[in-house]
């Protein structure tokens, strides 16, 4: 919610949160499209900069492990995926009830064939793939799969990339941005999205901190006047 040029909170399903500051995580293309109304468009024009690759993900539940490696990056250009990552190798099997968890991820165009694809499409053209890597891995072992999408996953890091990184204030007071478009020259991580979240954090804290400093002593004026 934004009232002459300033934030005031959020609307959610539950109702309104006010709020005297905001943090917005969202990839860029979701936050210029309800910042589009409160900027000018040379700000937008300028967020709208900054394109996106978006992802599939596909998860399998197997009854028992693929390898005993857990991440293992795929360069193989004619893969459907980029990474065989069996979390289970990090994490017991027991945690999910005996089921060893895999996941199979790619990077893509919206456009491309794999994201626009039905689960179960997507499931049945990835298997023959696998079974390429691990010659032993059986269609029987599945006991569940499912399928993420994200439209706007990997932000793609083109030529003068710095130059188009939004700061952390947007032009509307109290709202800032804290997002994985900002974190060059590192390209993706949790990790860095948690320190990009931290910074913005703290900053936002000070800025806080001191508008109640400030009240604080206009109000002892106030009092002693």
């Amino acid at each position: 919610m934004v009232e002459d040029g300033r934030v005031t909170g959020v609307e959610t399903s539950k109702g309104a949160l006010p709020a005297d500051a905001v943090i917005a995580t969202p990839a860029l293309p979701i936050s210029w499209s309800w910042l589009e109304p409160h900027v000018s468009t040379n700000y937008v024009a300028q967020l709208r900069k900054v394109e996106y690759l978006a992802n599939v993900c596909l998860v399998l539940e197997l009854d028992r492990s693929l390898s005993e490696t857990y991440w293992l990056n795929v360069n193989d250009p004619g893969f459907p995926f980029v990474g065989v990552i069996e979390h289970t190798n990090f994490e017991p099997a027991e945690t999910y009830g005996g089921r060893h968890i895999v996941y199979l991820s790619k990077y893509l165009p919206e456009s491309a064939e794999l994201y626009q694809m039905g689960n179960n499409e997507v499931l049945e053209y990835c298997i023959p793939y696998l079974q390429r890597m691990f010659p032993e891995f059986n269609r029987s072992w599945i006991q569940g799969s499912h399928v993420w999408r994200a439209r706007y996953s990997q932000p793609i890091v083109a030529r003068h990339y710095s130059g188009l990184i939004p700061a952390m204030e947007t032009p509307v007071e109290g709202l800032y941005l804290a997002t994985m478009a900002q974190i060059y020259p590192r390209t993706g991580g949790t990790n860095y999205a948690i320190r990009e979240g931290r910074r913005v954090a703290q900053a936002v804290a000070a800025v806080l901190d001191g508008r109640e400093q400030i009240a604080q002593t206009a109000h002892g004026g106030a009092r002693n006047a």
